[in-house]
């Protein structure tokens, strides 16, 4: 049943690409990402009160789960829904598949002693950044050509990869940072409070465009709920399930899979297909994460990103 809920998560992640795209297409960025936390919120908060689950904190331990949704929720999100309206829904996931890239790199720097530096690691961080590259390099020559509309592409590349910095950062502090006294149940729903009150704020500041009709379109609702049903709340149970069966590290393979089913569900749903500079920079990525996970006994790989 395990192997069922790994291919299902490396499913609802690598699809939710398509998901976001569509739904920026249609509706402004900022509204789209607060409406995949609200509806993620009130999910887990109907299912939680229906199973009479303590989800309430006391104001001084309330800020530890805040924290931890602002880095693996409400900050990446901003990123990924403003960069999305100008690059496709597969380069977005193969960005996002960089998470495990970025957080090696963080922990080293910051944590002394938490991943152990070998030089097989150092050449796959040097490799992911040349896949990195390869994927980025038809933005940079369309970047060069001065056009304003082609400049966004990097623009919006670079703040895909900004949420993947993001993801990172939560993987590496969230341990730090959540008490062992705070439920399961209280860090979702307190994750969730604090990231739909962010992204309010951000639609305010941001002078996002409240959706008219156009939001009540089957395809539009379809993309909005599947995105943060499937894609946000029900991976986010299926991950709990296989960090608590398999462990992080091997859990954290489903990290090579989501690129793929992107650049897959992308080419099936809007008919792009995937660019040579693409497909060399996913195997590079992906052989680069290889030996970046697996380049020593003591790695306690993350796994991260949606």
């Amino acid at each position: 049943m395990n192997y069922f809920y790994f291919f299902l998560l490396a499913f609802f992640w690598g699809t939710a690409f398509v998901g976001v795209k569509y739904n920026v297409g249609a509706v402004d960025p900022y509204v789209s990402a607060f409406l995949r936390v609200f509806i993620g919120f009130v999910f887990f908060t109907v299912w939680f009160l229906s199973a009479r689950k303590k989800i309430f904190l006391p104001r001084k331990e309330a800020w530890r789960p805040w924290l931890a949704g602002f880095l693996i929720m409400g900050l990446p999100f901003v990123f990924l829904y403003w960069g999305q309206q100008f690059i496709p829904a597969g380069t977005a996931g193969i960005f996002n598949g960089t998470v495990p890239l970025w957080v090696f790199i963080i922990a080293a720097l910051t944590l002394k002693g938490e991943d152990a530096f070998t030089w097989r690691r150092a050449s796959g961080v040097l490799l992911g950044f040349a896949g990195l590259l390869l994927v980025l390099s038809p933005a940079i020559m369309r970047f060069t050509n001065g056009m304003a509309h082609e400049k966004l592409a990097l623009y919006g590349s670079i703040s895909v990869l900004l949420m993947a910095v993001c993801y990172a950062l939560g993987n590496v502090f969230t341990k730090y940072i959540l008490s062992k006294n705070i439920s399961q149940e209280q860090n979702i729903f307190h994750q969730h409070l604090f990231s739909m009150v962010f992204l309010f704020f951000m639609m305010l500041l941001g002078g996002a465009k409240m959706p008219g009709k156009e939001i009540l379109e089957p395809k539009v609702l379809f993309s909005i709920f599947y995105v943060a049903i499937f894609s946000s709340a029900i991976a986010l149970l299926l991950l709990f399930k296989l960090l608590k069966a398999w462990g992080a590290l091997r859990a954290s393979v489903v990290t090579y899979l989501v690129p793929i089913i992107s650049l897959g569900t992308d080419f099936a749903v809007n008919g792009r297909v995937p660019g040579v500079y693409e497909i060399a920079g996913v195997f590079v990525i992906i052989f680069s994460l290889f030996l970046v996970q697996f380049g020593g006994a003591k790695q306690k790989a993350p796994v991260g990103g949606h």
